[in-house]
């Protein structure tokens, strides 16, 4: 009978050789590799899109209404309304009331419909971000200082921007974005993230933010300072209480769906759709 050290040993040597046959690329040819597409060039990605999204589901998807499209067409609703109307705020104020919260509105529930309807990705959010207002705010500025009308400056320079996307698309120059890593999709993301939560806690440069209501001389507090009985500390905590009560019924609600309560999984999950 061999030793038991030789029987340990054959049998390492046997795992390592498993081991090394487990390789990426024992497994799947050139793992890791990015593979394009077949250039679809002078137009045809353009009309391949159209033939695969509006010429084939689309009138399914239109007629398709159950509990499930009510509850993210609500979804979408309350997540476009609500920075929708924040964004256009802050736009009547850094443009002059130029584009205001009614423009803002109006621009996103026709363009995202469109979008929706043509698009492919009806679930796709459409609407304001940081990184396009901080655009608006230098476009202005530039007209400002050029002494030119900022409206006809705005539309010109979308006008281009169509352009652009419509070279982009006609020569299929779209499907490099596939060479793009998920490191840049994450830091895209944590710059948007960035600027909500920033936004709702408290900007350092404005005076938004649930904790901004702590501060006395805080613009809220103006029309209440010949009231006695009215405490600006008592304001700002129970804003502070129902933001962050709202955040945490929300994540509560968002997890129901896994949770105990309840016996029946069609309640379950109905809560966790409109949460």
């Amino acid at each position: 009978m061999a030793p038991r050290d030789t029987v340990y040993d054959h049998n390492a040597e046997s795992m390592d050789k498993r081991y090394d046959s487990s390789r990426n690329a024992d497994l799947i040819a050139d793992a890791g590799k990015v593979h394009m597409d077949k250039p679809q060039m002078w137009g045809k990605g353009i009309i391949s899109d159209v033939k695969r999204t509006v010429l084939t589901h689309w009138k399914d998807e239109m007629i398709n209404l159950n509990q499930k499209t009510i509850a993210v067409t609500l979804l979408l609703f309350i997540s476009v309304i609500a920075p929708t109307l924040t964004f256009g705020a802050v736009y009547g104020k850094v443009t002059e009331n130029r584009i205001g919260a009614i423009e803002t509105i109006l621009a996103t529930a026709w363009v995202g419909c469109t979008y929706a309807l043509f698009g492919g990705m009806p679930t796709c959010i459409i609407g304001s971000t940081g990184p396009v207002l901080a655009f608006s705010t230098v476009i202005y500025n530039m007209s400002d200082s050029l002494d030119i009308p900022f409206l006809s400056f705005n539309a010109w320079i979308s006008a281009w921007l169509f352009g652009y996307c419509l070279l982009a698309g006609f020569f299929d120059l779209t499907r490099f974005v596939r060479l793009a890593t998920r490191f840049t999709d994450e830091i895209f993301a944590l710059l948007i993230v960035s600027i909500f939560v920033m936004d709702a806690i408290g900007d350092p440069f404005s005076d938004v933010g649930i904790l901004r209501y702590l501060a006395p001389r805080h613009p809220s507090h103006e029309d209440f300072e010949d009231d006695p009985d009215y405490d600006f500390k008592t304001t700002g905590l129970l804003s502070v209480i129902l933001g962050l009560g709202t955040t945490s019924l929300i994540f509560f609600f968002r997890s129901f769906k896994f949770s105990s309560f309840f016996c029946n999984q069609g309640v379950r999950t109905s809560i966790h759709d409109f949460a």
